[in-house]
């Protein structure tokens, strides 16, 4: 879908599977997530499928050099919102790369979707999280009962 200098965002692909269910099934790491704990069939069947963004879609975030699957990102437009999430392998983590596909991928969302806010639901207890959506230009919007998360609004 798009490259940054060392991520491309692309679909899920079924060589991805493993990887993916090494740090979505890992319970300690996934605590603040809730697309987690299933079998491998069961992912198939969410992730390889066509790319609807009124549905939701789940896409691969790989190494450009390597075409590892280094996280995920999660994007779903609702009349005039677009949600996103994301998720990194804790390999990975505090390297920068969810920073530096969200720094490309905002601009794309805001040009492809103009009339929408885009927001991101993070969990109280979730401070790298916040740390990095506020470090990228959101600003803390309050608490949804819905989703029992804090809603963040991106604001460039």
């Amino acid at each position: 879908m798009f490259e940054t200098d060392r991520c491309i965002l692309r679909c899920f692909e079924e060589k991805d599977l493993d990887e993916f269910m090494i740090y979505r099934n890992d319970d300690q790491w996934m605590k603040y997530q809730s697309f987690k704990n299933l079998t491998k069939e069961e992912y198939r069947k969410a992730l390889l499928v066509p790319l609807n963004i009124e549905r939701g879609i789940q896409l691969a975030i790989v190494n450009k050099g390597t075409d590892k699957l280094l996280g995920d990102m999660y994007l779903v437009k609702k009349e005039k919102t677009v949600a996103i999430g994301y998720s990194i392998n804790p390999i990975y983590s505090r390297q920068g790369y969810i920073s530096e596909v969200l720094k490309a991928l905002l601009p794309k969302l805001k040009a492809c979707y103009p009339d929408c806010t885009i927001i991101a639901g993070v969990e109280k207890e979730n401070i790298p999280s916040k740390n990095l959506l506020l470090k990228l230009g959101f600003i803390y919007d309050g608490w949804i009962d819905e989703w029992q998360e804090e809603v963040y609004i991106y604001s460039n």
